[in-house]
């Protein structure tokens, strides 16, 4: 799948109110990714980027579209709208109270700090999904997200030694031609 579309899952999955009906095309739609995969059909080989940062949702489609429309493949979300907060379970024993915090106080949020969950978190992502590059999604006016990206860019570059970018942007159209032209430039470099 494409990160496009795994967007529209992820972020489509937000706005579903009927959980088991979601349940049920979720795993309608694994099946025939599954079946595609086995029949042969794959994506071409292009470098593999994770996005890390901000939710993306909406306009902000826009970064996915620039990265795969220069030649890279979206192939994980480390931000608000992918994986921080639904890579960890709610536990289901002991104190309901104290599971939920549990589970809320480790989701990677920029609003708290230190943050060394987001980085531990990204560094599995990094891995498991064989990234090449990360790119670096920052609001404008979200300061906190702007304020880690130093703190993101060293840890890349120290512990896994992978290309950075961060990209500020908003929900607007009018960037749409430097954020191509800069995406483009980051993955000629991978």
């Amino acid at each position: 799948m494409s990160g496009s579309d795994i967007l529209k899952v992820v972020y489509g999955a937000t706005f579903r109110f009927d959980k088991e009906a979601l349940i049920d095309e979720l795993n309608s739609m694994t099946e025939q990714v599954r079946q595609a995969w086995q029949d042969g059909k794959r994506l071409d080989a292009r470098p593999r980027i994770l996005i890390t940062g901000c939710p993306i949702g909406g306009a902000a489609e826009k970064v996915v579209r620039a990265i795969e429309e220069n030649g890279g493949w979206v192939v994980g979300y480390e931000n608000c709208t992918g994986a921080k907060a639904t890579e960890q379970c709610v536990a289901e024993t002991g104190d309901i109270y104290e599971a939920l915090t549990d589970k809320y106080l480790a989701i990677g949020c920029s609003c708290l700090s230190p943050n060394d969950q987001r980085l531990t978190l990204l560094s599995q992502m990094v891995e498991e999904y064989q990234a090449d590059g990360v790119v670096d999604v920052i609001l404008q006016a979200c300061h906190t997200y702007a304020v880690e990206s130093l703190a993101i860019k060293r840890h890349l570059r120290q512990q896994h030694n992978l290309p950075y970018i961060a990209i500020e942007t908003d929900y607007s159209t009018s960037d749409i031609g430097q954020l191509s032209t800069r995406v483009a430039a980051f993955i000629e470099m991978l």
